[in-house]
């Protein structure tokens, strides 16, 4: 019963709200964080931004946030998604009625790396950043969406994802909290 819902789910996502803005936008934002642009364009630029408004600990809470995102992908894609072993929507018993906006991607399906990444590394920030929560929160959430919308992962993929993104973020954020380090010294 609920994998039927979660096909359900699925197929309206990728299916019913595709649309001519939607197959451009997500494709692109799906893996916008590996692309060369973000890499060597928009990341230098945060860097510098929060040096310039934080000093140490706006570069201290992101070199940590990005480290706490490579643990979270390092959990979700080498210890959970080989338990459960679950095939992406384009290999399973809907694969005939997925429309796949990119390329195949490797490895099993739950939970989503890109989304239990996204969400770490946004609820770590959001520890340190109360107040960047909600913006930080909707990119993670345009991350979730668009690996449905591309045909990559199932919704229980991504609230699976979410979820244990999220509860890492949090826990290795407060953890983090309490070591005497320069972040909890200046602007918040």
């Amino acid at each position: 019963m609920w994998e039927q819902l979660d096909q359900q789910i699925f197929l309206f996502i990728n299916r019913t709200t595709a649309n001519p803005l939607f197959d451009v936008f997500f494709p692109w934002w799906t893996d916008f964080q590996k692309s060369p642009w973000f890499l060597f364009m928009v990341l230098p630029t945060i860097l510098l931004w929060l040096f310039t408004k934080t000093r140490l600990k706006g570069v201290l809470v992101l070199v940590s946030a990005v480290v706490v995102a490579s643990f979270a992908d390092f959990l979700s894609g080498d210890l959970v998604k080989p338990v459960f072993e679950r095939a992406r929507p384009y290999r399973s018993d809907i694969a005939d009625l997925v429309i796949l906006r990119g390329p195949e991607q490797g490895g099993f399906s739950f939970p989503s790396s890109h989304t239990v990444d996204a969400f770490a590394l946004v609820v770590f920030i959001g520890v340190f950043y109360p107040k960047a929560r909600v913006p930080l929160l909707a990119l993670a959430s345009l991350t979730a969406y668009s690996r449905v919308y591309c045909g990559v992962h199932f919704p229980a993929d991504v609230a699976a994802g979410a979820l244990l993104g999220g509860l890492l973020g949090t826990a290795l954020g407060l953890m983090a909290k309490q070591i005497p380090m320069k972040w909890q010294r200046g602007p918040s």
